[in-house]
């Protein structure tokens, strides 16, 4: 259960990367967008999609060799991971206060250092310092979109995006599955 608790925030860090203050702000998600790409833990590699609508998130991918969706909802800042356990679908919703924590980190500055192509889109580099003292950068587009991140102090690239479709998101894909049964993931301390 603890590193499940990890995993799906360390892939909420993706989408909202944590940054020490600075002098200049990150773009937030202002597009409706799909993004296709690769997520890459201490477990290796695993295919990922990201969506963007209406100021909510949606990440798909593997967790512990299982399909799992994270939603996030950036005003209400909450997040809840849904994967299958033990036969049945079940809504783990992340402790709110380190839900809270990662959203909170778009409000957070961080220091432009350059430009990149990724996934044919320019992007601007911003480097910074997460709250576990690990160096990180990641592309964002000016419209906010998170193309790639590295963790510096790891030398891993954590995610990136092989393509990029900006178009409407059907919304029923933020809403939680109605047959997920609830479970809050414990605080770790």
């Amino acid at each position: 259960m603890h590193r499940l608790g990890f995993l799906p925030v360390a892939m909420l860090a993706l989408a909202v990367p944590s940054v020490a203050p600075r002098a200049e702000t990150m773009p937030k998600p202002t597009a409706d967008y799909s993004a296709e790409g690769t997520i890459t833990s201490g477990k290796g590699s695993n295919p990922a999609t990201v969506r963007h609508g209406a100021g909510k998130l949606r990440i798909d991918t593997h967790v512990d060799g299982k399909k799992a969706a994270i939603y996030v909802d950036l005003a209400a800042r909450t997040a809840t991971v849904v994967s299958q356990r033990l036969g049945q679908k079940i809504a783990m919703e992340i402790d709110p206060e380190r839900a809270s924590d990662a959203v909170n980190m778009l409000d957070r500055d961080a220091k432009r250092v350059g430009e990149a192509k990724v996934a044919g889109e320019t992007c601007d580099e911003y480097e910074f310092e997460t709250s576990k003292g690990h160096k990180v950068m990641t592309c964002v587009t000016r419209d906010g979109i998170a193309l790639r991140t590295r963790d510096i102090s790891r030398n891993r690239v954590v995610w990136e995006a092989s393509q990029v479709t900006r178009a409407p998101q059907d919304a029923a894909q933020f809403v939680l599955p109605a047959d997920a049964i609830p479970l809050q993931i414990p605080k770790l301390r």
